[in-house]
């Protein structure tokens, strides 16, 4: 290797620029999201309200039955 084939210094080199292809595809989870954080929702709504009821049942029944 001479001299004037040296190859350039790394701060002088360009990044190499990619083009995107016709048959470029997205990312699987932007084609098909997940459907966790809906279901983890609808999971803790869901005891919530279970919550909820079993204390005004259990303050109904306390009420009605030792007063």
């Amino acid at each position: 290797m001479s001299v004037g084939e040296r190859s350039p210094l790394r701060s002088d080199r360009r990044p190499i620029e990619i083009e995107e292809d016709d048959t470029y595809l997205p990312p699987r989870n932007a084609v098909h999201p997940s459907e966790q954080g809906k279901w983890t929702r609808i999971f803790y709504l869901t005891l919530l309200w279970l919550f909820i009821i079993l204390v005004v049942s259990l303050t109904v029944w306390g009420i009605k039955y030792y007063s």
